[in-house]
């Protein structure tokens, strides 16, 4: 069973300005804030999506447009009981098969018998372009120097995977070059390269309006294609006394939303999604152990 959690500051959607279509003067000629006021959102997440003097913003239709939270939840399938394998040597024919079409070529339509792996391989895809410096914080170290600068220490791994690198490559005046997802084992060719320079700046606003900057970065994958890191050749046999003996293929998609670490009634409201024996082996994994 695999958990993925996902996590949103409620912070970022929180308003945090006030316009100066809420302020007043009182009777002492004081200027003060119209909590009354239908613009006034301060500490609150709007209902609807506003602009920065907080009127509400409208569709092409002259709808209000929900404000919503939204999270990407990945489904995972696992497909159990799906016939009897054997780990049988796999000799493939090399002789034209029963209705196999004219014209088949197998260089081109499907697998060549006796061909090795490298035959597959295809010339690497390479993908780059811009960025934000989202990213860079994943690699700095937990120290900093004397100056309260971040330090950024090359070939330090700060990825909780065994398997997995993240970190900075090289670092000079100009910029740091940093690898995120990238296999431990095989660095150079792997995962995506990021470079952040230290004193390019872009600016850009936030779904509110409000302005941020950060470091120009760029990155680049050339991870695309079939090769040697990626690619093998391999088959699954079945025993051909068992063909016909499969079972009916059972898909789990549990989804269940924790809208907060301390929640009093969290466990209950997992209890109250068990509908048999089976769901409780599902949500053992950490959520219910009985």
């Amino acid at each position: 069973m695999k958990f993925i959690y996902r996590k949103r500051n409620l912070e970022n959607y929180t308003v945090r300005n006030i316009p100066k279509t809420v302020l007043v003067t009182d009777s002492d000629g004081n200027t003060v804030i119209d909590v009354n006021n239908p613009n006034y959102y301060y500490g609150k997440i709007p209902d609807y999506k506003i602009d920065e003097n907080g009127n509400i913003i409208l569709d092409v239709n002259g709808d209000k447009i929900k404000n919503t939270i939204n999270i990407n939840i990945c489904l995972t399938h696992e497909y159990d009981d799906m016939g009897m394998f054997t780990d049988n040597t796999y000799i493939p024919k090399k002789e034209k098969l029963i209705g196999e079409p004219e014209g088949f070529n197998g260089f081109t339509y499907g697998r060549l018998a006796g061909a090795p792996v490298e035959f597959y391989y295809t010339n690497p895809t390479i993908v780059d372009g811009e960025t934000d410096d989202s990213y860079l914080k994943q690699v700095k170290s937990y120290r900093k120097d004397s100056l309260g600068n971040d330090i950024y220490s090359p070939g330090l791994n700060t990825s909780f995977d065994d398997n997995v690198f993240n970190g900075v490559i090289s670092e000079d005046n100009e910029k740091i070059i940093y690898k995120i997802g990238a296999n431990k084992n095989n660095i150079e060719n792997t995962g995506v390269e990021f470079t952040t320079f230290k004193n390019e700046f872009f600016k850009t606003k936030d779904i509110y309006g409000r302005d941020i900057s950060y470091l120009k970065t760029n990155f680049v994958s050339k991870n695309g294609g079939m090769n040697q890191y990626n690619t093998t050749l391999s088959a699954s046999t079945k025993k051909e006394d068992y063909l016909g003996v499969v079972f009916k293929p059972e898909v789990n998609s549990v989804v269940f939303i924790n809208r907060g670490v301390a929640d009093i009634f969290e466990r209950h409201a997992i209890l109250s999604e068990i509908k048999s024996t089976n769901d409780i082996d599902t949500n053992r994994g950490g959520f219910i152990k009985i």
